[in-house]
Order: structure tokens, then C-alpha cells, then sequence
């Protein structure tokens, strides 16, 4: 089983805290150790088993070696959690005049479940089937990007060094996304909103590309996908 050698490492609090370290992006063991309550040996010993859980990669840079989070390190986990439907989070779908529905409940914070949509989007985004890279030529993209402010672009940099722009932002304040969305279509207006509600967070998306390709897409990436990563706290990561 793929997933367990990461349930494993990520028992240790001291590798969930190293692994948040590393959200800032390559970092020395000296800079990961600092205020840490382990000796520098030991913060070396626990990169050592994540990385061979496949969770951290190492670059040498000159004298030293920089650790940062492997792309895609989680995805066995989540793929994982995502078949055990008593994880799954309660969902809503619909579709009408204006559109389909999809929406879950998390039991994140609104501005935790914003960063787990669109700051860590590769560690739960399936990559391997919704990308263009896995559609046209069933590779995996170098990395899919979504930069969360009016004027920015969802964008996918393919297998090859090229890049496709999937949407365009249109709003983005940290509780509702707007989207011009291209992906799949020949033009639509998505929206995701955040909303707080009892006990975490109802996420709700609308797209008024009502076709099933769009509903069965939204329903692996949104109430699968997202929501298991959700369940697991990866945006803790």
C-alpha cells in the first residue's frame, strides 16, 4: 500500500512540523532545525524517512543540501482517503437554469479551506486525468498553478515546457473565486464560494457549463478529491 508509508511519517508531530517548515519552499536542515525541540541530527533522521515516504526531496546546493516538499507527495494518501466514503464530506449537487452544483463541508476554517483550494492545489488536484497534458498525451504536467488574485490565470505548464491558461480570475477577496473558465469548454463563468458555517466551512461551486463531462469532473475533483484532502488536514501541511 502506497499510502501507508506517509500515514506512518506523518505520526510524528515533528514531521507535520517540518513538513509546514518546507511550505516556504527549499530550505536547509540548519534553518529547518532552528527552534525546533530536536537536535539537528534528529531533524536530518526524520527528512531521511520522509523522503523515502516519497513527502520531501533533497537538492545539494553547494555545501548544502536543500529539502523541499515533493510535488505530488501526498496524492497516494488522498487517492487513499478518497475511497473511504465515510470521509467522504457531505455534498450537494444540482443543476438549472443556472447552471450545475457541486458543495461540500470541511471542517476547516474558511481561510484554511481558500489556501487548501488555491495555494496547495498540487497536493490534491488529479493531475494525471484532469490536465491537458493527461488528456492529450496521458503524461503528467510539470505543474498546475492557479494565482488567486484579479487579473491571474489558472494555468497548466504541460509535459513539454508549454503552457496552457485553463481560466482567468476575475474576482478573488478569500471567500469567493470568479472565474473566466476555458478548461474543457469553449468559454464559461465558474464560482467557488467559502462560507463559514457551524463547525468548518461550506464550499460551493457553480459553472454554467452544465454538460455531464463538466458534472462528472467536478464531482472527482470537488466532493472526491478535495474534500478527502480536506479530511486528511493536508492544508495543515
Amino acid at each position: 500500500m502506497r499510502h501507508e508509508p506517509i500515514l506512518v511519517a506523518l505520526a510524528d508531530p515533528t514531521r507535520r512540523a517540518i513538513l509546514d517548515r518546507l511550505r516556504a519552499g527549499p530550505t536547509a536542515v540548519g534553518a529547518i532545525a532552528a527552534g525546533l525541540p530536536v537536535s539537528r541530527p534528529a531533524v536530518s533522521q526524520h527528512l531521511k524517512h520522509m523522503a523515502a515516504a516519497g513527502l520531501v526531496s533533497m537538492t545539494p546546493s553547494g555545501r548544502r543540501n536543500l529539502y523541499s516538499l515533493a510535488p505530488g507527495g501526498a496524492l497516494p494518501l488522498v487517492d487513499w482517503l478518497g475511497g473511504l466514503t465515510e470521509l467522504a464530506a457531505p455534498f450537494a449537487s444540482s443543476a438549472g437554469a443556472g447552471g450545475l452544483t457541486r458543495a461540500v463541508s470541511l471542517r476547516l476554517r474558511p481561510d484554511e479551506a481558500w489556501q487548501l483550494f488555491c495555494e496547495d492545489l498540487a497536493l490534491w488536484w488529479p493531475v494525471a486525468t484532469v490536465s491537458v497534458s493527461g488528456r492529450t498525451e496521458g503524461a503528467l504536467p510539470q505543474a498546475v498553478v492557479l494565482d488567486a488574485r484579479p487579473g491571474g490565470v489558472w494555468r497548466e505548464v504541460l509535459f513539454d515546457g508549454s503552457e496552457a491558461v485553463w481560466a482567468e480570475v476575475r474576482e478573488a477577496d478569500g471567500r469567493r473565486l470568479l472565474l473566466d473558465w476555458r478548461f474543457g469548454t469553449d468559454g464559461s463563468r465558474l464560482s467557488v464560494a467559502f462560507a463559514e458555517e457551524p463547525g468548518g466551512t461550506r464550499v460551493t461551486l457553480t459553472h454554467d457549463a452544465d454538460t455531464p463531462e463538466m458534472g462528472a469532473m467536478w464531482d472527482h475533483v470537488l466532493v472526491e478529491r478535495f474534500a478527502a484532502a480536506a479530511a486528511s488536514s493536508l492544508s495543515n501541511f
